[in-house]
């Protein structure tokens, strides 16, 4: 069947973009140590195109298998049915899928990573920064802590 076939190679086309984006999201984490932020905005372009290419495949295949579903005479169009209706074909498909479906696993769970490691590199940038530009404080006749504003050398007494 054609459409099984333009579907094959759309899931193919998906597995090469998954492990290409794989590869430049392990390469991320080097941009986050390095706090390059010219190369993370590049890469936030980056993943901002990859997604738009991901959704036109993924909306692309549902059209394909749709289009087959359709040209079998199922009502409606399932996985399940495309399955029960061409198994010999479905097998290199279903692999297909199978490999898709781990690529995207792993690429969530290097993106968690790399969410972390930038929650924690904004941390300790800002955890410099507080120490590079300290607040003024003085105290109060009670000793209580009271924060000064920038331009301020005295404080509220009350």
């Amino acid at each position: 069947m054609d459409e099984l076939e333009r579907a094959a190679q759309i899931l193919d086309r998906l597995r090469a973009t998954l492990e290409a984006e794989l590869v430049q999201a392990r390469g991320q984490r080097l941009l986050m140590r390095s706090l390059d932020t010219q190369g993370l905005f590049e890469r936030a372009r980056q993943r901002s195109a990859f997604n738009v290419q991901l959704a036109q495949l993924e909306q692309a295949l549902g059209e394909v298998l749709g289009a087959a579903g359709r040209a079998l005479g199922l009502a409606p169009v399932t996985l399940v049915g495309l399955r029960k209706a061409v198994p010999e074909a479905w097998h290199h498909l279903d692999a297909c899928m199978a490999e898709v479906r781990a690529l995207a696993s792993a690429l969530r769970e290097i993106d968690t990573l790399n969410q972390r490691l930038g929650e924690r590199a904004l941390r300790r940038l800002r955890s410099h920064l507080s120490a590079l530009t300290p607040r003024t404080v003085a105290y109060d006749r009670r000793g209580a802590h009271c924060p000064m504003d920038d331009l301020s050398t005295s404080c509220r007494v009350a």
